[in-house]
């Protein structure tokens, strides 16, 4: 089963939809918030879930515009919540502007869960770079670093164990939010498992942009297409309101796969994850 978080534009809460075949979603809890933040600003936006080693479920989520921390809660059933806190990932950074749409993979290059974010530290504009923090347990963090950075404006990146590499979806955040513009879309990378800066990984292959621009927020996974295994990558229009998927075989040529998604009206910035 499959399941997708997400929050919406009048209920900045946590929200719930399943599905069996990652196509066809339903709505969960009678399509009611399973829970809201008490944290920080209160705001629950751009949430993400995994699942560990022990099949608990872990929240992180963005609190706000400017923020410095990100909020978390944990689950061992999506609706009795426990342990919800923020976790101060740039509070030692003054000149941090904002943490946004923060992530959680496990690395296996370090045996912990890396949690990433995209921050603006300094200047007057946005400009942001991805950072991360490690944790084992979710009760102490390593110190935040920087874990990518490609020269220009980068938002809502997402990691995915490919077994001998990572692959990462990223939003190029250059542009303005305006029909027309050149950026504002998502690209993608490779980022090596070897060499020994695991914070600052070693990254190659950015693609072209591979959605419409005014597009953010990308989630992959993979569904069975007809007996074998076909990448979904899912992202929100946030500009004109709409939900949409690209899919691949290869991780390269992307086509456009909306014809037989049917996600939740009102869906802004959510995750997918399929649940062991």
């Amino acid at each position: 089963m499959y399941l997708f978080s997400y929050f919406t534009t009048e209920e900045e809460k946590l929200f719930l939809a399943e599905s069996q075949n990652g196509l066809d979603w339903e709505l969960s809890n009678e399509g009611q918030p399973v829970f809201a933040s008490s944290v920080g600003t209160g705001q629950l936006r751009d949430p993400h879930l995994i699942q560990d080693h022990e099949s608990a479920f872990h929240l992180v989520w963005t609190d706000g515009w400017s923020s410095r921390s990100i909020g978390y809660a944990r689950s061992k059933d999506l609706l009795t919540w426990e342990d919800e806190k923020l976790i101060p990932v740039m509070e030692h950074l003054e000149h941090t502007q904002n943490s946004w749409a923060p992530e959680v993979f496990f690395d296996s290059t370090v045996s912990a869960y890396r949690i990433i974010w995209s921050s603006t530290v300094g200047g007057a504009e946005r400009n942001h770079r991805i950072w991360s923090t490690t944790t084992k347990d979710f009760q102490t963090f390593t110190e935040s670093k920087l874990f990518f950075d490609p020269g220009y404006n980068v938002i809502d990146a997402t990691v995915t164990d490919m077994g001998d590499s990572f692959f990462m979806l990223f939003k190029d955040e250059r542009g303005s939010n305006e029909q027309g513009t050149a950026h504002k879309a998502m690209r993608s990378c490779w980022i090596s498992k070897a060499g020994a800066d695991r914070d600052l990984p070693e990254v190659g292959e950015i693609s072209g942009l591979l959605t419409p621009p005014l597009t953010e927020g990308p989630s992959l996974y993979a569904i069975d297409a007809g007996g074998s295994k076909q990448w979904q990558m899912i992202f929100d229009g946030f500009h004109e309101h709409f939900y949409s998927a690209v899919s691949s075989r290869d991780l390269k040529t992307w086509t456009q796969a909306d014809q037989q998604l049917k996600l939740p009206e009102g869906a802004r910035h959510g995750s997918v994850l399929k649940v062991k």
